[in-house]
């Protein structure tokens, strides 16, 4: 990639794997380098970095959420919002809904409606979700609230989905 330099730095027993972005760091306030893996030399084993995003992605993927639904970039950012900051998913609709909607430039009702969408479609389409986290036993339905699959989907993050 063009203006990207790749750095090997010692971190202890492992090393990094630096991302120095050379037009960045001429920015002022701009942050150049970023961790991208890591390597250890004794396991001769390199290992991605991976953000929140990427993990609330693959999960969402693995558990069969649509993609092309506006539903699925909502529970992207409303996951990746709970993952950093966990008291938001006990009032889902007056904290993450409002926090999401703020993101999106929509309205806290139209996230919620998109979701539930999403979490609907899922169900339709296919049993993905039951074998990524298994069935709730809170469930009434064959499918969660937005509550419930927001909970345990985070809970699966949380845990080292």
């Amino acid at each position: 990639m063009e203006g990207l330099e790749w750095v090997m730095q010692n971190g202890g027993d492992t090393l990094l794997l630096v991302a120095v972005d050379r037009h960045a760091a001429d920015t002022p306030g701009a942050y150049p380098c970023r961790v991208v893996g890591t390597f250890s030399p004794l396991e001769q084993r390199f290992s991605p970095v991976q953000d929140d995003a990427q993990r609330v992605s693959r999960l969402l993927a693995e558990i069969g959420v649509p993609g092309n639904l506006l539903g699925c970039a909502y529970l992207r950012t409303a996951l990746t919002l709970l993952l950093e900051e966990p008291r938001l998913g006990r009032t889902i609709s007056r904290n993450l809904y409002p926090r999401v909607a703020e993101k999106h430039l929509t309205t806290p009702a139209c996230v919620e409606r998109a979701i539930r969408h999403a979490i609907a479609q899922t169900f339709a389409r296919n049993n993905g979700y039951r074998a990524a986290l298994g069935r709730l036993a809170s469930s009434v339905g064959d499918k969660p609230t937005n509550a419930e699959f927001l909970a345990q989907t985070a809970e699966r993050l949380r845990l080292g989905a």
